[in-house]
């Protein structure tokens, strides 16, 4: 499913090179800031130039022009320089998930009708495919219709998408009770005899092997990594105006042997080469390295000026006799989180993606576009880190942390 839906994401990058107009490149001298000053969960709305700092470096920039903004419209302006900001809004919404949850056609309704505006753009990325919504539509077609047809397709290929993942949990829980049952551990319940039909008839020689094939197989859905992450920012970089990523993912778990039943195995194969080399890969297996490079993703997402949202969707893993449902998305989770640190955008972890979709759309939609020109610029391809303040306040204050001196 993972494969999916980031193979999904560079079929964006044909389209975007190809269906908008690029920007001419140009030596950056004048650097755009959006920020969210909050007081608590209330957005600050009374600030002025005199009022907030920007650093660069550690070096304190001179700002030259103020805008506040409230969704897409200027709302106040303090300028010594004026410039254009562009204010366009273009929502991209990527599930990434295994299970449909139907607190998302609370927080699609709400979106739907809250939030998007009829100047907007919106993009899905589904397990499936990807989806535009013309703007003729968001101008012409019922709400409801629109969110009905959206809800619609979420779940479809959420369902459709996540059958290969499913297949490989079923396979992974039935590998691991018959191994336990073949080591002598107890089995409790009838739910454990549909076990092992198709698996307790081999011995444990080729059942851990198998169980290490189809761990793989689940990891090669898995191919969220570095390459993908950067080069995604890079492709929403191309397009201006303000670009709101949500990124929908939910909690993985695996299935492994318990501990236990792991030890039991080492005393009674010890003196079998075989087995014990099995049980050795299997080890490895499972203290697999964490691969993504946290600080260029960072970085990577921050240039581009995006707004990352990252909606973590929890859940309990389940109780199944013999087995130990071990996490596999901290790695996701941690590196996404501080992405969407790095950009100014919002992180929420809970069972109910509609309390966290609506808290990010809520405070995507007001902000600060602060301007500066860096003091003694040079075009070094260094990344330059940003950091705005408010004098004298202890207010809260998200915004991209910096940018790449291109």
């Amino acid at each position: 499913m993972k494969k999916i839906i980031f193979a999904i994401v560079f079929l964006l990058l044909t389209f975007i090179l190809f269906a908008q107009v690029e920007r001419h490149e140009v030596v950056v001298t004048n650097i755009e800031v959006s920020a969210r000053v909050l007081d608590g969960n209330q957005f600050v709305d009374n600030l002025t130039i005199e009022d907030l700092e920007v650093y660069e470096d550690g070096v304190l920039q001179k700002i030259e022009a103020l805008y506040l903004v409230k969704k897409s419209k200027i709302e106040r302006e303090e300028t010594l320089k004026r410039y254009n900001p562009a204010l366009s809004r273009h929502y991209y919404l990527l599930f990434q998930t295994t299970d449909y949850n139907p607190k998302m056609e609370e927080a699609i309704n709400y979106f739907i009708h809250q939030v998007l505006q009829p100047e907007d753009t919106l993009m899905i990325w589904t397990p499936i495919k990807r989806y535009n919504l013309p703007s003729r539509a968001i101008k012409t077609m019922p709400r409801e219709t629109i969110s009905k047809e959206m809800q619609k397709i979420v779940r479809k290929d959420t369902n459709i998408g996540a059958m290969q993942y499913r297949d490989l949990m079923k396979d992974l829980k039935q590998i691991v009770r018959a191994i336990s049952s073949s080591s002598g551990a107890e089995m409790s319940t009838m739910r454990d005899m549909e076990t092992d039909s198709s698996s307790s008839m081999f011995g444990i020689e080729i059942l851990l092997p198998r169980y290490r094939e189809t761990l793989q197989k689940m990891e090669d859905l898995r191919i969220v990594n570095d390459k993908m992450l950067i080069q995604f920012a890079n492709i929403l970089k191309r397009q201006e105006g303000e670009n709101i990523v949500f990124f929908f993912y939910q909690r993985e778990f695996r299935p492994e042997i318990q501990s236990s039943t792991l030890n039991r195995m080492m005393s009674i194969y010890q003196d079998d080469p075989n087995i014990m080399g099995g049980l050795q890969d299997l080890f490895q297996a499972y203290h697999r390295d964490i691969e993504f490079e946290t600080d260029k993703i960072k970085e990577a997402f921050a240039d581009s000026s995006i707004l990352f949202n990252f909606i973590y969707m929890n859940k309990t893993p389940e109780n199944v006799s013999g087995i130990y449902m071990r996490e596999q998305s901290e790695d996701v989770f941690s590196t996404l989180s501080e992405a969407a640190k790095a950009t100014g955008g919002v992180i929420d972890n809970s069972q109910n993606p509609a309390v966290g979709f609506k808290n990010a759309l809520d405070a995507s939609q007001y902000y600060y576009i602060l301007y500066y020109s860096p003091k003694n610029y040079t075009r070094d391809g260094k990344f330059k880190r940003i950091t705005v303040k408010v004098k004298n306040k202890d207010y809260r204050i998200r915004h991209r942390v910096g940018y790449y001196a291109k």
